[in-house]
């Protein structure tokens, strides 16, 4: 069964609660659209700005290396979405096939796969090397984490009494306060108890070890499970400093890797013990698939980054129940509109703490909320 590209639409969504958030990419949002002319679509988002990456689509054909994506694909046949990846990629070449190009191709990939998939009518994680795991553990990212004690407590415990068994917190600006950073970690590690795992995103928001190295005891004391982005991707060498002063595992990747190329530096320096794509913006399925295939003999963990809608939570959700060990998925607590309707089937977290994958979906599975769409849609 094949199916041609009828026609691809881009949607530039606006949460109308709030105009910007500091580092809060669920209240923004690109959604793009892939239609078939069997009447089926597919659906993809990266977190990333939405008026560029609609730019990036419908813009004028340059040259034959400079092309708006929409017009690579329409009229295509979608027989393979790997191909159809490296023709976006071939026509980027013009005019930079890194980052925010990246960025674009990741959405139309997402959405190429989930159509693909929906034709053949099969699950997505089949391509993923097929369900292993119909239910994985999630863990809440708190985001942005209040600095007083009782309004950090207001924040966690709705998530504890919810189930999650997993927190990840991250580096707020009054971590420049060390002995009440130091306090407050303690604090909240009595308030969720020893059995809870607790996770630290830095964000990027330190430059280098120096600025790290004075938590790391406390983080080792407290039995955090990873320590995520912690300095700007370019700073190799104190990546490689940090995995030598602790024995806490160092994830890298969620924010600024684009494609496996930029990961093997980290790979041949044993820079990193856990791989954090964001798929919407590494390159989509196609390039997740690949990542796979270049770690799967190396120790290193894949666990994907995921703060956006459920669109972005049901493909890591596919990926996850796909592979051999049993990771967690990482669930965004922001109460954005779009991050809690853009979709009208998400996956819910049961009473647990866990996620149960569907078998008799096709595709991711999911549904678009119009209502919504035609809410929040800004020009």
């Amino acid at each position: 069964m094949s199916v041609k590209i009828e026609a691809i639409e881009v949607y530039c969504l606006q949460d109308p609660q709030a105009d910007f958030v500091r580092f809060e990419g669920s209240y923004q949002n690109v959604l793009v659209v892939v239609r078939g002319d069997n009447g089926l679509y597919g659906i993809g988002e990266s977190d990333s700005p939405p008026q560029i990456i609609k730019a990036l689509i419908e813009s004028a054909p340059y040259n034959h290396l400079s092309s708006g994506l929409s017009s690579v694909l329409e009229g295509e046949t979608l027989d393979d979405p790997r191909r159809l990846w490296h023709k976006m990629y071939q026509s980027t070449n013009w005019h930079g096939r890194h980052g925010i190009a990246i960025h674009a191709i990741s959405a139309l990939d997402i959405a190429l796969w989930d159509l693909f998939a929906r034709t053949e009518q099969r699950p997505l994680y089949d391509y993923f090397g097929g369900m292993k795991h119909q239910q994985i553990p999630t863990y809440a990212t708190i985001y942005p984490m209040a600095e007083e004690r009782e309004a950090f407590r207001q924040q966690v415990i709705p998530y504890l009494e919810q189930g999650f068994k997993r927190i990840k917190i991250c580096v707020e600006p009054w971590w420049a306060d060390k002995e009440k950073t130091i306090q407050n970690l303690y604090d909240l590690r009595a308030l969720v108890g020893s059995e809870t795992h607790l996770m630290l995103d830095v964000a990027m928001e330190f430059t280098q070890l120096s600025q790290l190295e004075p938590f790391i005891e406390t983080l080792q004391k407290l039995n955090f499970k990873w320590i995520e982005a912690p300095f700007d991707l370019d700073n190799l060498h104190d990546h490689r400093q940090l995995r030598s002063l602790t024995q806490i595992p160092v994830g890298v990747g969620d924010l600024g890797f684009t494609t496996c190329k930029e990961f093997l530096p980290y790979i041949e320096a044993n820079a990193f013990d856990i791989a954090q794509p964001d798929i919407t913006m590494f390159g989509g399925v196609s390039e997740t698939i690949k990542l796979q295939q270049l770690l799967m003999h190396s120790g290193k963990r894949i666990i994907p980054h995921a703060y956006n809608t459920d669109l972005t939570i049901g493909v890591n959700a596919h990926f996850l129940c796909a592979q051999q060990a049993i990771e967690p998925l990482e669930y965004s607590t922001s109460p954005s509109t779009l991050r809690q309707k853009l979709i009208t089937n998400p996956i819910r977290v049961k009473e647990n703490g866990m996620i149960s994958i569907e078998k008799d979906q096709y595709g991711l599975g999911l549904e678009l909320n119009w209502d919504i769409i035609r809410e929040c849609t800004i020009p």
